[in-house]
């Protein structure tokens, strides 16, 4: 670990670092090593997209580009997600960001003051906590419980437990767990959230990675422009454009200009090229989404057989995103035994403690994969699944 700068205080400086991305780093190169860590598409980004982005570069589209993002690329997420929703959704309340990480930064800068508290729930994906918390902001914790076999949010507690929030922070679909909210809960939380006067952080980014229907349901669906509503959205998972770093927001319209002022000051711009290869996602995308999730499907089933068979496996079904979110019953330090499997298993998997996981033995997997590659993987996690812990 790199020592500390004599005399730095930071709030940077205070962070925790990633659990996952130190296993990651420290395995990556490893000889045979299936990595199931990171939450990608196994695939690369399809042709007839990456031919878009080739077409604009030699087409000159290399200069700086307008702080919300190209007029035509705001109109085609106008016009997508009005289609998706069957709201009219303006592009004046849209922003094209530099990735979804940066679109939860921008949100949270808009917002956010100094000791300020946001809400959210566990478990978590880490940067969902992190980014809050480097701006200043305390959190307020409520975790989900499991019933029935499946994630389940008691909104009321979560609710009463917010009470404190200047902002709430939902994931849904969700990353780890593969939980999502339904239409009436969320339009129970915003009719709360909006007496309350507390601004609503909804990511989505896996809106599209569902398994039952076309669409997730959306805090977009039941909400009004001006209630006080960022949704954060990315290209990286519906369309494997997770190099690309492209995503965007969707605002009152008062906030927008806000965002492009601080949006200014961090990156100005997404590149020009990649929102020209944005735009033909949106518009030609929709087969490879659809043969996307068959495959997820039929991922999700193989994972399902094979953690089934042990009963010392504890594995809500998620109904949405790509990730076995499972238990090795008895476990007492995840992060040993995940190191435990890269080294003897050649297999990476993100630790539960990862996640905000108060109980030890939980890991995610990510499915994502090729048939064949995720039947050897999971062949080779049979020894440690048929072990007896503690």
């Amino acid at each position: 670990m790199t020592q500390a700068i004599d005399g730095l205080t930071s709030r940077a400086m205070d962070a925790a670092p990633s659990i996952t991305r130190e296993l990651a780093n420290t395995a990556m190169g490893t000889q045979g090593l299936i990595p199931l860590w990171f939450g990608e598409p196994n695939e690369p980004t399809p042709k007839f997209i990456c031919d878009a982005a080739t077409r604009a570069l030699a087409d000159g589209e290399t200069f700086y580009a307008e702080g919300l993002g190209r007029p035509f690329l705001r109109h085609a997420l106008s016009d997508y997600m009005t289609n998706l929703y069957g709201r009219q959704i303006g592009s004046d309340r849209i922003a094209v960001t530099v990735s979804g990480g940066n679109a939860l930064n921008l949100a949270f800068q808009s917002v956010l003051e100094e000791g300020d508290m946001v809400a959210t729930i566990t478990p978590a994906f880490p940067n969902l906590l992190a980014i809050p918390r480097l701006q200043g902001a305390r959190l307020i914790t409520h975790s989900m419980e499991i019933r029935d076999g499946r994630w389940h949010l008691d909104v009321d507690a979560f609710l009463e437990a917010a009470k404190p929030a200047k902002a709430v922070l939902l994931n849904s679909p969700s990353n780890p767990t593969g939980f999502m909210l339904e239409h009436d809960d969320m339009r129970h939380i915003l009719h709360v959230l909006r007496q309350r006067g507390t601004w609503l952080i909804s990511d989505e980014v896996y809106a599209r990675i569902v398994f039952e229907r076309t669409v997730a349901s959306s805090f977009l669906d039941v909400s009004e422009p001006e209630d006080r509503l960022i949704v954060v959205n990315s290209f990286s998972k519906s369309w494997a454009m997770t190099g690309w770093r492209l995503g965007w927001l969707t605002l009152p319209p008062s906030l927008t200009p806000v965002i492009e002022k601080i949006a200014e000051f961090s990156v100005a711009c997404a590149p020009p090229f990649a929102q020209r290869a944005a735009v033909t996602a949106l518009a030609e995308g929709e087969p490879f989404i659809a043969e996307t999730i068959a495959k997820y499907r039929l991922a999700l089933d193989l994972v399902k057989e094979t953690l089934a068979s042990h009963p010392k496996v504890t594995f809500p079904v998620p109904n949405s995103a790509f990730y076995a979110f499972f238990r090795l019953n008895g476990v007492e330090d995840s992060v040993s035994l995940a190191r435990d499997l890269i080294a003897n298993a050649k297999v990476g998997l993100a630790p539960g403690e990862a996640f905000l996981m108060k109980e030890p033995g939980w890991f995610r997997l990510c499915f994502a994969q090729t048939p064949e590659q995720l039947g050897e993987a999971l062949e080779r996690l049979q020894p440690w699944l048929k072990q007896t812990h503690g």
